[in-house]
C-alpha cells in the first residue's frame, strides 16, 4: 500500500457498519460478554456484535468468529443485567459523525446504549431516560467540565464537529480552505471536511490528480466539491460497496467503497463487518495480547533479576564460608599469644601454625581475648550457613532457571489464557479460583507423526510424563530454556528428516528461537527422569544424540 495511508474507523465506515445492523434488527440479545478493559460483545441471535472503546483500536462491527479474549469489567458486568434477553430495535447515527446510538427494549423498560468510536476519546455509554447509568471509561468533571460522564449525570452527546460536512462546501469556499493549509492535497482536505478518514480523503484526492500535490487549482476543486456531494448522497442512500485490500490470510486495507488509490492490491467484496475484523480486529486482539506478554515478561524479568540478586549474595557467602577455618585460627593464635597484644591495636602480625607470620585485624577497642571470642563467634555463624548455603544456592539457581523458562513460554504463547495459566506459575501468584480448563499442548503432524509441544512448565511435565510413552522420542534444545516436544512415534522409526523437522521446533520454542543454529538434543522418552525435589519441568536424561539446526516455527496444525 505505497504511499497511501493506514485506513482507519472513520465516519463513513461506521455507517456501512450501522447500514448493515439495520438490515438485522430487531436483534434479539442473548448474553454480554467481556472482550478487552473496554470492550463488550453482544451475543445476538444473529452474529455477535462488537462495540469497542479501545483507545487504539475503536470500532463497531459483527464478529464472524468467537473472540478468545475474555477481560472482566464492571461495564460488561451492567450491560449483562441490564440487557440480557434485550432487544436492539433501532440504530441512529448523525451524519459524518463517530457515533451511533442503539435503542435497546430490556425487561425493564427502554435503554439507548451509545457507542461513540472516537479515538483516544472512544467511550460506551449506558443511559436511560437522559442520565446515564453506566460508562466504559468514566469521566470525571476534573477531567473534562464540558462533558462528565458518569453514573447519575446528565447524558450529553458529544459536541458535533466544527468542519463543514461532505457535500457542504461549494468549489470557492473549498479552495480557500485549502490554500489556507500548506500541505499536501489529502492532508489539508482532512483539516477542512469532517467525517473524513486519512485514507478516504487520499483516495478522493487521487481521483482528481496528485494527492501528495501542494497547490489545487479551481478546476480540482471542482472536482472535489463534486465528489463530496456524491460522498454525501452514497452514505445518505446506504449505496456501500464494501472492499477487503491484501492477499490472505493477512489483507491490509479495507474500504467502504472501491478505492482506486489501492487497485494495486489484490481486492474482494465483503460485507463491512469481515473486512474490519480481518484487518482491525486482528490488529487490536493482536496488540492486545502482545501488551499482555509484555506485561507477564516484565513480572518474570523482575522476579528473575531478584532472585539473581539473591543467588550472587549466597555465592559470596559460601564462598566467606569456606574461609571460615582461618577465623579460628585467627582466634586461637590471638588466646595463645593474648599477652603480648598490645591494647588499642588495629592489627597484630603473631607466629602462625606453619612457621609463617599471620596478619590479623583486630578491634581496637576491644582486648586480644575479646578479639578472638568474636573471630571464634564469626567462624561458628559461617560453619552453619555453610551448612544451609548449598541448599540455599540450589534452591535459587532452580528458581532462577524457572523464571527463565516461563520467560520463553511466555514469549512463545499465542493466547491470554495461555498468558494466565503462566502467570498463575509465577512465585507468590494467587491460584485461579475453581479448576479452570488448562489449555491442552501444541500438537502437529510432522509426517505423519503427532508432536505435542509444552506451553508452560508443567505443561512441560504433563507432556513428558503423562502424554508420552516411554519409546516416544523426546526433544529439548541443550544447554537453553524451552519446551519439552515429544515425538509420538506410535512403534514406527521416523526417518532423518522427521527427527530434524521435531528438533527445529523444539529450538523454535526454546530460548534460542532468533539463533541461527541450535543444537538440540533427543532420546528416549524413558532416559528422561524428574529431578527429585526439582520444579516442574526440571529434569535429567541419558542415552541422547544431539542434532545442530535451524529454528523452525510449525508448518500446520
Amino acid at each position: 500500500m505505497p504511499g497511501a495511508p493506514v485506513p482507519t474507523f472513520d465516519s463513513v465506515v461506521l455507517s456501512a457498519v450501522v447500514q448493515e445492523v439495520r438490515q438485522h434488527l430487531p436483534l434479539r440479545v442473548l448474553r454480554v460478554e467481556p472482550v478487552g478493559p473496554h470492550e463488550v460483545v453482544l451475543r445476538t441471535h444473529r452474529d455477535p456484535l462488537l462495540l469497542s472503546a479501545d483507545p487504539a483500536w475503536p470500532r463497531v462491527h459483527f464478529l464472524r468468529r468467537r473472540s478468545s479474549d475474555s477481560v472482566p469489567g464492571a461495564f460488561a458486568d451492567l450491560l449483562r443485567a441490564r440487557l440480557a434477553g434485550s432487544r436492539v430495535v433501532a440504530a441512529e447515527q448523525p451524519p459524518f459523525e463517530r457515533v451511533v446510538d442503539f435503542h435497546v427494549q430490556a425487561a425493564d423498560g427502554p435503554y439507548r446504549l451509545v457507542a461513540e468510536p472516537m479515538g483516544k476519546h472512544a467511550n460506551l455509554v449506558l443511559v436511560r431516560g437522559d442520565l446515564v447509568v453506566g460508562v466504559a471509561r468514566p469521566v470525571p468533571p476534573e477531567r473534562s467540565r464540558v462533558r462528565p460522564l458518569l453514573p447519575g449525570l446528565p447524558y450529553r452527546p458529544p459536541p458535533p464537529d466544527p468542519r463543514p460536512r461532505p457535500g457542504e462546501l461549494d468549489a470557492a469556499a473549498l479552495v480557500d480552505c485549502l490554500h489556507q493549509v500548506p500541505q499536501p492535497l489529502w492532508q489539508a482536505l482532512l483539516r477542512c471536511v469532517a467525517g473524513v478518514g486519512p485514507l478516504l480523503a487520499y483516495e478522493l484526492a487521487w481521483r482528481t490528480g496528485d494527492p501528495e500535490a501542494t497547490t489545487c487549482e479551481p478546476a480540482r476543486a471542482r472536482a472535489l466539491a463534486e465528489l463530496l456531494e456524491e460522498l454525501r448522497d452514497w452514505v445518505a442512500s446506504g449505496r456501500f460497496d464494501p472492499h477487503l485490500y491484501g492477499a490472505d490470510p493477512a489483507p491490509v486495507a479495507f474500504a467502504p467503497f472501491a478505492y482506486g488509490c489501492l487497485k494495486d492490491l489484490p481486492a474482494r467484496r465483503v460485507r463491512m463487518s469481515e473486512a474490519l475484523e480481518r484487518v482491525v480486529d486482528v490488529r487490536a486482539r493482536t496488540a492486545r495480547l502482545e501488551a499482555a506478554r509484555q506485561a507477564l515478561v516484565s513480572r518474570i524479568r523482575a522476579l528473575a533479576e531478584r532472585k539473581t540478586t539473591a543467588l550472587q549474595q549466597v555465592r559470596a557467602d559460601l564462598q566467606e564460608a569456606q574461609n571460615a577455618d582461618r577465623l579460628r585460627e585467627w582466634g586461637t593464635l590471638l588466646l595463645a599469644y593474648s599477652g603480648q597484644v598490645p591494647r588499642g591495636s588495629s592489627s597484630v602480625r603473631l607466629p602462625g601454625y606453619q612457621g609463617q607470620p599471620v596478619d590479623i585485624p583486630l578491634d581496637p577497642s576491644r582486648t586480644a581475648v575479646e578479639n578472638a571470642q568474636e573471630y571464634f563467634r564469626r567462624y561458628a555463624k559461617l560453619r552453619a550457613a555453610l551448612r544451609a548455603l548449598p541448599h540455599r544456592l540450589a534452591t535459587l539457581q532452580q528458581e532462577v532457571e524457572f523464571l527463565d523458562s516461563l520467560r520463553v513460554h511466555a514469549e512463545c504463547a499465542t493466547t491470554h489464557q495461555e498468558l494466565e495459566e503462566l502467570a498463575v506459575e509465577l512465585p507468590g501468584a494467587r491460584p485461579r479460583r475453581g479448576r479452570p480448563a488448562r489449555s491442552a499442548p501444541r500438537a502437529f503432524t510432522v509426517d505423519g507423526f503427532q508432536v505435542l509441544v509444552g506451553r508452560s512448565n508443567r505443561d512441560n511435565d504433563r507432556v513428558t510424563f503423562q502424554l508420552a510413552g516411554p519409546r516416544d522420542l523426546w526433544f529439548h534444545a541443550r544447554g537453553v530454556p524451552g519446551a519439552h516436544v515429544v515425538l509420538k512415534t506410535a512403534g514406527r522409526v521416523p526417518s532423518e528428516h522427521t527427527l530434524r523437522r521435531v528438533a527445529a521446533l523444539a529450538a523454535y520454542y526454546s530460548g534460542a528461537r532468533t539463533a541461527p543454529l541450535v543444537d538440540v538434543d533427543y532420546t528416549e522418552r524413558r532416559f528422561v527422569r524428574r529431578v527429585p525435589g526439582g520444579l516442574p519441568g526440571r529434569v535429567t536424561y541419558r542415552e541422547e544424540r544431539t542434532l545442530r539446526v535451524s529454528p523452525a516455527p510449525p508448518e500446520g496444525p
